[in-house]
C-alpha cells in the first residue's frame, strides 16, 4: 500500500476498454502527454520519497466520500484504470445510499470493491473517521457545498485527491481551496479535478491549435448548455428539512451553488482555457425562475444568461436554461479573426476559416475514465498532477455568474473573489437548521 504523501513506480499501460481505438504507442503517448500537462495543468515535481515508495505491483487503497451516482461511477473508473486499485472505505451521510452503492460496484468488481462493514463511515462526520484509516487517494464527489472543507481535511491528512467539480458554492469555499492547493503542492499531493473535458485529447487538440492561432486572435465566445434539468426525490413523512435539503441537494444554492455552478462549469472553463488561463476582469448577466416554481424546486434559478469581459477585449457570453419542453442543445464556440473553433462535444468539434481542422474519430473521448487513467499513472510514476487552482478560479467563474444575476449587479472578478458571503448553516446534523431557502430577487437580493 502506499505510504502517505508518495507514489508508486511506474505502472502498464491502464486495463481498459475505453482506450480502444487507441494502439498501444498511441495510450501510451496519451498518458505521457496528459500527465506532462500539455493541457494546461500543473505537474512535474516528483514526489517525495521519505517515507519510502511502494513496489510495483502494491496495491493503491482508495476511499470514497460521497456515494452517489458520481461517485460510484469515479469508482468505477479508478478501479478501471488501475488493476491494483482497491476501494477499502466509503463515506456519506445516509447510509441506504452507501449500501446502494457498494451493491452496483459488487458485481463488475467484485472483491476489489467489498468494503468492510467497519469501514462504511455515515453521516456528517464520515468522512474524518474514512481520512483516518489507511487509503492512499480520497474521492470526493458530495454535494459541492462540502468540497472545501473535504479537501483541506484530505490534504491535511496526507492524501491524494480526486474531487468533483465544482470546488465550492461561495467565495470563501474559493479561497479555501486556492490555500489547500498551495498546500498539496508543498506536499507533493494531487489534486486532480472533475473537469473532465480537459482530460479528452480531442479538445486538447482543438485548444492546443486555437493557442497556435488556427482561428487568429480570440475576439469572442459563447456558449449555450439548454437542459430539462435533473432529478427531484420527494419529500418523505417524518423527514427534517435538513434531510429533505440534503436528498434534494441540487435545489438549494447553499449544497449546489446553483444550476450553472454546478453543471455549466465545463463552458466556464472552456472559455478561461480558450484564453489560455486567462480569467474575467468584470462579469454582468440576469436569470430567475419561470418553470421550476414550485417549493419542491428549492431556490435556484431555471435559467441564467451572462456576459464576462476578458482583458485585451475579448468577451464571453453564456447562457443555460433548465426547462422541460424546450429545445435541448450544447455547444461552445471560440471566434477568432481567421476562424471558428466549434464544440459540441469531445467526438464533435470542427474549426473553419484558414486553418481548417476536424478529429479523428478514432480517438478515445471519455474524459471521466481518463482523468482516471492519468491521475492513476502519474502515481504509478511519482508524479504530481495538481488542477486546484484552475478547479477553484473556475469555480469563481460561475459563482460570479450567480452572484450578478441574483442580485442584478455588475462584478468585478476581484469583487467576486473578495465576497463575505458565506453559505453554510450554522451547525450539521439531520435536526439542525438549513441556511434559509429564499429565491434571490435581482435589485433586491444585496450583494455581501
Amino acid at each position: 500500500m502506499l505510504a502517505r504523501g508518495t507514489a508508486v513506480p511506474s505502472m502498464s499501460t491502464p486495463n481498459h476498454e475505453l482506450t480502444q481505438g487507441l494502439g498501444a504507442s498511441s495510450r501510451r503517448d496519451f498518458l505521457k502527454s496528459t500527465t506532462a500537462a500539455v493541457f494546461g495543468g500543473s505537474l512535474g515535481a516528483k514526489l517525495s520519497t521519505a517515507r519510502g515508495r511502494a513496489r510495483r505491483g502494491d496495491p493503491i487503497h482508495i476511499g470514497l466520500v460521497g456515494c452517489g451516482g458520481r461517485g460510484t461511477g469515479a469508482v468505477a473508473d479508478a478501479l478501471r484504470a488501475d488493476e491494483n486499485v482497491r476501494l477499502v472505505a466509503v463515506a456519506d451521510a445516509f447510509g441506504d445510499r452507501l449500501e446502494s452503492a457498494l451493491e452496483a460496484l459488487r458485481e463488475p468488481f467484485g472483491e476489489r470493491a467489498a468494503v468492510a462493514p467497519e469501514r462504511r463511515f455515515i453521516g456528517f462526520g464520515g468522512y474524518e473517521q474514512l481520512l483516518a484509516s489507511d487509503v492512499d487517494v480520497v474521492l470526493l464527489a458530495t454535494p459541492p457545498h462540502f468540497r472545501p472543507m473535504h479537501l483541506r481535511a484530505a490534504i491535511e491528512a496526507g492524501k491524494h485527491v480526486f474531487a468533483e467539480k465544482p470546488a465550492a458554492v461561495d467565495a470563501p469555499g474559493v479561497r479555501s481551496v486556492l490555500e489547500t492547493t498551495e498546500l498539496a503542492r508543498a506536499k507533493g499531493l494531487c489534486i486532480v479535478s472533475g473537469l473532465h473535458m480537459r482530460y479528452s485529447p480531442n479538445v486538447r487538440e482543438l485548444m492546443a491549435r486555437v493557442h497556435d492561432g488556427a482561428i487568429g486572435r480570440v475576439v469572442a465566445m459563447d456558449a449555450v448548455m439548454y437542459g430539462d434539468g435533473v432529478w427531484m426525490r420527494p419529500r418523505e413523512s417524518g423527514m427534517t428539512e435538513m434531510q429533505y435539503q440534503m436528498r434534494n441537494w441540487y435545489y438549494f444554492t447553499w449544497l449546489s451553488g446553483d444550476f450553472n455552478v454546478e453543471q455549466f462549469i465545463h463552458q466556464y472553463d472552456q472559455f478561461a482555457w480558450a484564453l489560455q488561463g486567462r480569467y474575467p476582469v468584470r462579469c454582468y448577466g440576469t436569470g430567475g425562475r419561470q418553470s421550476r416554481t414550485g417549493r419542491n424546486h428549492g431556490h435556484i434559478y431555471d435559467h441564467f444568461s451572462s456576459v464576462f469581459e476578458f482583458e485585451g477585449g475579448a468577451r464571453a457570453f453564456a447562457t443555460a436554461r433548465h426547462q422541460v419542453g424546450c429545445s435541448s442543445e450544447v455547444r461552445v464556440v471560440i471566434s477568432g479573426t481567421h476562424g471558428t473553433a466549434t464544440l459540441t462535444s469531445p467526438r464533435r468539434m470542427r474549426i473553419t476559416g484558414r486553418k481548417a481542422w476536424q478529429p479523428p474519430r478514432s480517438v478515445e473521448t471519455d474524459g471521466h475514465q481518463l482523468e482516471h487513467d492519468a491521475f492513476f499513472a502519474s502515481l504509478r510514476a511519482g508524479r504530481v498532477i495538481n488542477d486546484g487552482e484552475r478547479m477553484a478560479k473556475t469555480t469563481l467563474m460561475a459563482i460570479m455568474a450567480r452572484m450578478c444575476a441574483y442580485t442584478g449587479k455588475s462584478l468585478t472578478w476581484d469583487e467576486a473573489l473578495e465576497s463575505r458571503e458565506r453559505l453554510a448553516p450554522a451547525e450539521y446534523g439531520w435536526d439542525a437548521e438549513p441556511p434559509a431557502a429564499v429565491v434571490a430577487i435581482p435589485g433586491v437580493t444585496k450583494f455581501i
